[in-house]
């Protein structure tokens, strides 16, 4: 059996291989939640987050990182009955020395809601949890571009 889930490629949930060059990432601009996101996906790759750019074998220059909520939908008394929260990023990657090696990208997420008036603590951890899923979502996103980049850039 094992020898069988090793040939076929399996390997744990979370757990990325990445390319050398991105066992050290510099991370330039990013909010507090991204880079958590962003150091714990590369701990799963065995992979950390310097902190100098002399140091990385790729740059992520973070131009814009911005989420917000809107309200998509009110009850009869006028109330919010659910809401999106909107994720927008722009980012570019970059040699140490500051070439860039791609197009700046952009990354657009969205989640909507339903707002629960009589479980409010129930609804602040599901603005949370969500906000948290949509940092995972786009961390798990660059890294994918990031690799695919880097791979055909050694070719």
């Amino acid at each position: 059996l094992c020898i069988f889930l090793s040939a076929c490629g399996y390997h744990l949930r979370g757990q990325i291989e990445l390319p050398e060059q991105m066992k050290a990432v510099y991370l330039q601009g990013a909010s507090q939640p991204l880079f958590e996101k962003f150091a714990s996906l590369l701990r799963a790759g065995q992979a950390e987050l310097v902190d100098a750019r002399e140091k990385a074998g790729v740059i992520v220059k973070i131009s814009k990182d911005r989420v917000t909520r809107r309200t998509l939908s009110l009850s009869e008394t006028g109330r919010a009955t659910e809401f999106e929260i909107y994720y927008e990023l722009f980012y570019q990657l970059e040699t140490p020395d500051g070439k860039p090696i791609s197009d700046e990208q952009r990354l657009e997420l969205s989640r909507a809601y339903f707002n629960d008036q009589v479980d409010i603590l129930g609804r602040e951890n599901e603005e949370r949890v969500i906000r948290d899923e949509l940092y995972r979502q786009a961390v798990q996103s660059m890294i994918n571009y990031a690799r695919i980049v880097v791979e055909n850039r050694g070719k």
